[in-house]
């Protein structure tokens, strides 16, 4: 199952990867990175760079409810093989989940949290099944 489990280091490095494209806005906007208020100046962050942040927000909602349901169905011993799809599918949602948040593209945004979600509940359904 070694395919999967890669898929948690992605989950757990893709908060930092959009946090790190907030930081290069926030220097353009700045200059720097304001390591004493960096909530504060996160919420003066506009366009792309308030969107980066709001990606990384929502990465990390996202790994909660992926790890759950990723060591759910590890728990429960599903076969590697019915693991390994829908863990790269829920990565490849994710990954284009941030770029469409980058580039202000809702509906395909949307359509990649709702294929992720599916991801992570078919993982749990196979738990528990």
């Amino acid at each position: 199952m070694e395919y999967p489990y890669w898929t948690i280091l992605v989950a757990v490095l893709l908060p930092y990867l959009w946090a790190t494209v907030g930081m290069v806005f926030k220097i353009k906007m700045d200059g720097k990175i304001d390591l004493k208020t960096p909530r504060e100046q996160a919420a003066r962050l506009q366009g792309p760079g308030k969107r980066a942040n709001a990606a990384q927000s929502n990465s990390w909602e996202a790994l909660g409810v992926y790890t759950a349901c990723f060591f759910s169905a590890v728990m429960a011993g599903v076969q590697p093989e019915y693991v390994t799809l829908p863990a790269i599918g829920w990565v490849s949602f994710r990954v284009l989940h941030g770029l469409a948040y980058l580039a202000d593209i809702g509906l395909l945004r949307m359509v990649c949290f709702v294929g992720g979600m599916v991801c992570s509940l078919t993982l749990l359904m196979k738990a528990m099944w």
